[in-house]
């Protein structure tokens, strides 16, 4: 856990009691698992074919206090091989399979967190295979990201695979778009005032260029309150700590498209296919199931959109504006199973596409590779975002300005409101809401449904998107909501750490329990709630005496 040596915000005397505690957890980091087909480099270069440096960006970084181990697979038909000390990013395992096992008997899969799958034109996935990751991605929620290319490019690996098959254009009977034609994908941006103009042909090299792609992310958190201001964020994989929304890509001359909830006239593709059953060697079930009363489904966080030739003069030819479903994400932790997402296209993640972009720096590339960390924290299972949650709750009493703020004589929403700025400096706002929702899953689905439902945009299985009544005069802000559930997971906490001298809290801290910690975070959580609830009913009855005495006169 070197993030405690390089945080200059934590006080030196807490890293070693810090330190301690973390080496109690199980699970600090995420273990992803690279698949890709032969036809895909994990070699360095800066026109690789591959996707070398993305597995760097993953190993380089941290978010928070997540780290991320990953892996890289070939899937083929050769024999089955373990590499012990693979160079660089190249293959720990040759003609891996996804129900390839160990010397000792486990499965590879099992070893993961995530499953990245880039499909090319490799071997098919057979049920064997499809039976084996189909139960580790309900049994361990284990979280899987896919993607292939125009036509059928990645179909052989991914168009069975349950939920990525039908949340993403696989196959030709799925309408995949084509190669060429004026019925491709073509989201080349000009370089220069003459390619804009019409004058000069945008090159198909463009694709690698410092220019990306603007995209149109989509709302997911909506919420208007008086005095009529709108509250939207992204996605929280589309968010940026510090930069907002992420609304760049690198673009490419030919890209898929992933499946909306409406049909996509401008690319020939029909609404989403939901309803499915899969059977697999006898591995059987629903492919987007009821936990309850709770379905989710896939829902689209990103469009991306063409450039009309003519006026513009592409080098592959004439081809209409488009709008297009370009990544799309499926919550699976509310139906108490893996995640899932699936992109347009593997141009958005490979050398020849990213590598002058990364060279020139500066804000679309930070967006770009928060991209890549984004999708890796929201695709790990539960347990590795508990986790890392329950450490920034601990640092952010020995870290400013929670050393200083940090009184257990404030009111819960005061003190929430302090330690949600200092979550915000690591994750931004899209995160921290993402927080709260984990926190109200462990207390209680139906309380977390009805929030969801009142301040995000999701779809559901009758209704792609459910109206609201708004303005809501009533509703509090959702900022409010997330201080009121911090403030009291810190007011627990420090009830834990409570004591004048210095050495005795960071002895407590040190010897503290993740079993007792998980235990305070929850009641703690749940008293914010309750307070929150009782402060809102008697604002409520405040407010509804002065309009009933107006009423009355």
């Amino acid at each position: 856990m070197e993030l405690f040596f390089d945080r200059s915000d934590i006080v030196d005397v807490a890293r070693r009691p810090l330190l301690e505690y973390a080496k109690k957890l199980r699970w600090s980091h995420a273990r992803i698992l690279f698949v890709v087909d032969v036809g895909i480099s994990l070699s360095p270069g800066a026109d690789a074919f591959g996707v070398e440096r993305v597995i760097r960006v993953l190993r380089e970084s941290t978010v928070g206090c997540m780290h991320f181990h990953v892996d890289a697979a070939v899937h083929s038909n050769a024999p089955f091989a373990v590499v012990a000390n693979p160079p660089g990013t190249e293959a720990k395992y040759i003609g891996f399979k996804f129900d390839s096992k160990l010397p000792n008997g486990s499965l590879v899969v099992d070893q993961y967190d995530e499953v990245w799958c880039f499909g090319a034109s490799g071997p098919n996935t057979n049920d064997d295979e499809l039976g084996a990751l189909t139960t580790w991605m309900n049994g361990k929620k284990g979280g899987v990201f896919a993607t292939g290319d125009h036509d059928t490019l990645g179909a052989s690996m991914c168009s069975r695979i349950p939920r990525v098959g039908t949340m993403r254009a696989w196959t030709n009977a799925q309408g995949v778009p084509p190669v060429g034609g004026a019925g491709r994908i073509d989201t080349n941006r000009p370089f220069n005032a003459a390619e804009a103009s019409g004058a000069e042909v945008i090159e198909f090299n463009r694709q690698g260029d410092t220019k990306p792609q603007p995209i149109d992310w989509v709302t997911w958190m909506h919420h208007l309150h008086f005095p009529f201001h709108v509250h939207r964020r992204p996605h929280p994989v589309l968010c940026h700590p510090t930069l907002g929304p992420i609304n760049v890509m690198p673009d490419h001359p030919h890209e898929g498209v992933v499946f909306d909830h409406v049909a996509q006239p401008d690319v020939g593709l029909a609404a989403i296919t939901l309803g499915n059953d899969y059977d697999f060697a006898g591995v059987a079930g629903e492919e987007y199931p009821p936990l309850g009363a709770v379905r989710p489904l896939p829902m689209v966080i990103a469009h991306g959109k063409t450039l009309a030739d003519p006026p513009l003069w592409h080098e592959k030819g004439d081809s209409p504006a488009k709008r297009f479903g370009m990544i799309n994400v499926y919550d699976g932790h509310r139906a108490g199973i893996g995640r899932v997402a699936t992109d347009s296209t593997w141009h958005h993640w490979m050398n020849v596409n990213i590598t002058e972009l990364e060279a020139a720096g500066g804000t679309n590339w930070e967006k770009i590779k928060r991209y890549y960390l984004n999708l890796a924290v929201w695709l790990a299972p539960p347990h590795i975002s508990r986790t890392c949650f329950h450490l920034h709750v601990l640092e952010s009493f020995f870290a400013y300005p929670g050393i200083e703020e940090f009184s257990p004589k404030r009111p819960t929403i005061e003190l929430g409101a302090s330690f949600r700025a200092y979550l915000l400096r690591w994750h931004g706002p899209c995160w921290v809401t993402q927080f709260l929702i984990d926190r109200l899953t462990d207390l209680s689905v139906s309380y977390r449904e009805r929030w969801m439902e009142r301040y995000l945009r999701y779809p559901q299985f009758d209704k792609p998107f459910p109206p609201r009544p708004d303005p809501c005069l009533s509703c509090p802000s959702p900022d409010l909501f997330e201080a009121a559930v911090l403030g009291g997971i810190v007011k627990a906490t420090a009830q834990l750490f409570e004591s004048d001298l210095v050495e005795d809290r960071m002895e407590r801290l040190a010897a503290a329990d993740p079993d007792e910690i998980e235990k305070v975070i929850r009641e703690g959580s749940l008293r914010g709630l309750q307070e929150l609830n009782a402060t809102f009913e008697k604002s409520l009855e405040q407010s509804k005496q002065v309009l009933t005495s107006f009423e009355q006169r």
